[in-house]
């Protein structure tokens, strides 16, 4: 079909995906459950062989990799305290793809890098309600503490600090709702 301008055929585009959206899932998801098998051998095949290839650049750029980590230490330790909380299901729905949510908790761990050159003692990013016993990891379950204290500190909390916690992030995502 012959279009005069780009726009038409554009909207044209966009109108045939539009009316074939669901229609393109269903088949897609179809396709998917019957070849479940065959893309998980291929996906295996495929990770199989990049093993080799991530091994070999970890190995041949040691130090860069290094330079980098030591540059966003901040970065790092917030990496993986989400990652260990993304194991446990600790990180609230609503705050899992949040960009100012991300920066707080990275803020923070720059914060606790500060204090630590500043004072010359070793301090912690402490979850005030542990993951551990279900708390959330949220930038309001933070706390900057002493290392000292936070591991003598354990798994415990206060019914008094859970509650507050639970009402602060309560309130915290009504407000992000609106």
């Amino acid at each position: 079909m012959p279009y005069k301008c780009k726009e038409e055929k554009a909207a044209y585009q966009k109108a045939y995906y539009e009316a074939n959206k669901e229609k393109s899932k269903a088949s897609m998801k179809a396709y998917y459950e019957a070849n479940k098998e065959k893309k998980l051998a291929y996906m295996k095949a495929y990770q199989k062989a990049n093993k080799e290839k991530k091994k070999a650049y970890r190995k041949a750029n040691k130090e860069k990799i290094k330079a980098y980590r030591e540059a966003n230490r901040e970065k790092m330790a917030s990496f993986n305290a989400r990652r260990r909380a993304l194991k446990r299901k600790q990180i609230p729905v609503h705050l899992r793809d949040c960009p100012h949510e991300k920066k707080r908790l990275v803020e923070i761990y720059k914060l606790r890098n500060i204090i630590s050159e500043a004072t010359g003692v070793q301090h912690h990013v402490d979850h005030m309600w542990p993951i551990a016993d279900g708390g959330p990891h949220w930038s309001g379950n933070l706390q900057i503490i002493p290392a000292e204290e936070n591991l003598s500190k354990r798994a415990s909390v206060c019914e008094e600090t859970k509650a507050t916690i639970i009402k602060s992030l309560y309130t915290f995502e009504s407000e992000r709702s609106i």
